[in-house]
């Protein structure tokens, strides 16, 4: 996959601009509950499911009654970045994925 030549960029939405931010006000802002975007992921299919994952976060932040463990989880910055999107039938994914610790005994 070819990476984003010009490296890794942070934003935080205030309405419908874009404030470019280092990293460190960029996670304090997915810590706050506020609405970021990410521009660093290595293709367009990747950035595009990022942007319904954010819209679908926000959304879900926005209710009052969201479990509190669930909204710790939509609050972590780790959690948020994080997109991958794979290809079921691609066999490399699965050998890769196999060697998971998750998945040894």
């Amino acid at each position: 996959m070819p990476k984003n030549p010009a490296g890794p960029f942070w934003f935080i939405r205030e309405g419908d601009k874009l404030i470019q931010c280092s990293k460190t006000a960029f996670d304090q802002a997915i810590a706050e509950g506020k609405s970021i975007k990410y521009n660093g992921y290595p293709n367009r299919r990747m950035e595009k499911t990022a942007e319904a994952l954010e819209a679908s976060r926000m959304l879900l932040l926005s209710k009052p009654d969201l479990p509190s463990k669930f909204r710790a989880v939509l609050l972590s910055p780790a959690n948020v970045v994080q997109v991958e999107v794979i290809n079921v039938d691609d066999p490399e994914f699965w050998i890769k994925e196999s060697k998971n610790p998750k998945y040894q005994t």
